[in-house]
């Protein structure tokens, strides 16, 4: 009863908005600071070349040597829990070739034991040694059966297992490679009984390391890595346009958390008749987010972490809804996002509210030229950002692609 009624009282929502926004950049500073300390004291420096160079190196000292593939016949061990977003993940993995999935949803495990709950029991601890003993033995089937050229995981140490990893390279040599998407806010946590959830602990272990933050590319670097800075990818397969009426004005799609719901009523406080979907909505969880994005003439980003509008990330959504195609993406500027887009020309950025009101009133009277930027920001995703040019160089990178 107590906590519905703060909830419901926006005074006290908005001191609480404060001090979380204020823990969340203590805590961001202080890491980052830690890190730039240590990368001085050691002389590292993010350097894209010579993190390949070592990859290559790494890979070559254990005396494997990759074996050239062309597109089609590349067999991807990969280790991608299907839950959330993550099927987008395998339709280009399978333009590839042959896809064996180690996928521990389908083996009875639900993510919500290792996600979530930050205390580690010893229930849960055993029920990742299951899970991860599981993720060997599958790996070495697959081998077995059909060598393997690269082993592609997405996640942290809840989901991966640095023992594992480890084992892999050193028995059959194959490269591996993990992909994580959320470093400056989920870069550590919780102990598993092996190591910390996060991408901390594990950053080491993998030939590659994808991460989508530059700033935290030291940051592994620090922690023995090998990362390579990439964004994530689009899924075209599902993300593409649709003939349908541009019936919604405005939209955002996303969990309503953090100071979400702020930005939507103070664009509602101006008259802006923006229409929300996701989970804490009225709407709830939409299933058809592609319909949504193809009938809205703007779709509404925010590329800020937690209850921070300024602390701000590389996110999916940056790709699947330029991807689409349906209507212009106004997101908050970021100078990663900058790097893969002409804004103005292919997405629209705000970097406060009073932009993104005044962005939102002129495309609104302007829809032609919504539409315009729209189109030319799928064109540049057909081009550069669906998944399979992520893997491509990631191929590259190893050695199995030339």
């Amino acid at each position: 009863m107590l906590k519905a009624r703060l909830k419901a009282n926006q005074a006290f929502q908005t001191v609480w908005r404060y001090y979380r926004r204020c823990q969340l950049h203590r805590s961001y500073r202080k890491r980052r600071e830690y890190y730039t300390l240590l990368a001085t004291e050691r002389g590292i420096v993010y350097r894209e070349a010579e993190v390949i160079a070592s990859i290559r190196s790494r890979i070559q000292a254990r005396g494997y040597i990759p074996t050239q593939r062309r597109m089609g016949e590349v067999h991807t061990f990969a280790c991608i829990p299907q839950f959330s977003w993550h099927k987008h993940l395998l339709p280009d993995l399978n333009e590839l070739g042959k896809v064996s999935l180690f996928d521990y949803v389908s083996l009875g495990f639900k993510p919500k034991e290792f996600y979530g709950n930050p205390k580690w029991d010893q229930m849960r601890i055993s029920r990742r040694e299951q899970m991860v003993k599981q993720m060997f033995s599958a790996f070495r089937e697959a081998h077995l059966k059909h060598p393997v050229d690269w082993v592609l995981c997405y996640g942290g140490g809840q989901d991966i297992s640095a023992t594992v990893i480890r084992r892999i390279t050193e028995e059959f040599g194959v490269p591996t490679v993990n992909m994580t998407f959320d470093d400056k806010h989920g870069w550590t946590g919780p102990n598993t009984g092996e190591h910390c959830t996060g991408a901390r602990d594990i950053t080491s272990v993998f030939d590659l390391f994808i991460t989508s933050a530059r700033v935290t590319c030291e940051w592994h670097m620090v922690e023995g890595g090998r990362p390579i800075y990439m964004p994530e990818g689009f899924d075209n397969s599902y993300y593409r346009p649709r003939d349908v009426n541009k019936d919604i004005p405005v939209s955002f799609v996303g969990v309503a958390y953090g100071f979400r719901k702020s930005v939507i009523r103070y664009l509602r406080k101006y008259g802006i008749p923006v229409q929300t979907f996701g989970e804490g909505w009225p709407t709830g969880h939409v299933e058809d987010i592609v319909d949504i994005f193809n009938r809205s003439i703007i779709n509404l980003g925010m590329g800020g972490i937690g209850y921070s509008e300024s602390l701000t990330n590389v996110k999916g959504r940056d790709f699947d809804i330029p991807g689409t195609g349906g209507g212009v993406y106004l997101t908050s500027f970021n100078p990663d996002l900058a790097q893969h887009f002409i804004v103005g020309e292919e997405i629209l950025c705000y970097r406060n509210r009073d932009e993104m009101l005044e962005l939102i009133r002129y495309y609104l009277a302007h829809p032609e030229e919504a539409r315009e930027i729209a189109h030319r920001g799928r064109e540049r995703c057909l081009r550069e950002h669906r998944w399979l040019h992520r893997y491509q160089r990631a191929l590259e990178i190893l050695g199995v692609f030339q």
